[in-house]
């Protein structure tokens, strides 16, 4: 259940979770702690995710009240305009549809080098990890594995996760630790992972092609993401947030320099 909420909501970053304390006879519950995926947010909800034996249903509660929420009740100290954006931007990829490359570089032009961004980037093609660095490319620790099918899509990043013990939460094995989870389902998994609007037959497929059609950016300097924006492997670039580049706001220490350049 914690790997697909991770899976399927990649707005958000699950920090830590434990089977719950508090449980009934013929109930399997889990206790998360999730943060937004943001640079130094700070805010944390904390809920449990339950399914009863006997009905096989889903349910969220907070706390010691085990009256169910929706899942949006229960993350909803995290609701920021951030996370709608991220939310939003991330269920475009592969919908056909996306900003024109010059008009996301107009807005990128614009920002200055006191200020970084982070972004959805969109391929022309899924490509594998091996295949991104292999051309011009920034580093790369998270990507779309499936696009968004009926607004769900199966996402994968570098956090070690508490119910993955196989994942060794390296950058570069990305993919690797997405096969490891995959492989570790079993067909008893699929009423947890229909809930999620997941399915163990398109998570299979997913892994075992190991393409990535999206990925996150973030908190990266505008005049290289411009650069990014150029190569023809990327589709388009969905901005979902600038911000200060340092917290002091003293430009002259927090302006990216002016020589950085793409990996080859």
């Amino acid at each position: 259940m914690a790997n697909a909420f991770r899976a399927s909501h990649p707005e958000y970053v699950v920090d830590s979770g434990d089977y719950a304390f508090e449980r009934r006879s013929g109930e399997m519950a889990i206790d998360l702690h999730v943060s937004p995926n943001e640079e130094a947010s700070g805010a944390v909800a904390a809920f449990s995710i339950r399914q009863d034996r006997d009905s096989g249903g889903f349910s969220y509660t907070v706390g010691g009240d085990r009256k169910p929420v929706p899942l949006g009740e229960a993350v909803r100290r995290l609701d920021t305009p951030e996370s709608h954006a991220l939310s939003a931007a991330l269920r475009r990829v592969g919908q056909g549809s996306g900003p024109a490359k010059e008009d996301v570089d107009a807005v990128l032009r614009r920002v200055s080098r006191a200020k970084e961004v982070t972004a959805v980037v969109e391929l022309t093609r899924p490509l594998t990890m091996d295949e991104i660095r292999s051309r011009k490319h920034l580093p790369v620790n998270n990507g779309v594995f499936s696009p968004p099918l009926g607004g769900t899509l199966a996402y994968w990043d570098s956090q070690v996760g508490t119910f993955c013990q196989v994942c060794g939460g390296d950058g570069d094995a990305v993919t690797q630790d997405f096969r490891h989870w995959v492989d570790s389902l079993l067909p008893s998994d699929e009423p947890a992972l229909q809930h999620f609007g997941l399915g163990l037959a398109r998570l299979k497929d997913a892994a075992r092609a190991g393409r990535i059609h999206a990925y996150l950016q973030q908190a990266e300097n505008p005049a290289l993401l411009r650069k990014l924006l150029k190569q023809d492997y990327v589709k388009t670039m969905y901005i979902v947030r600038v911000a200060d580049h340092c917290a002091n706001g003293e430009s002259d220490e927090c302006s990216w320099p002016d020589d950085e350049q793409l990996y080859d």
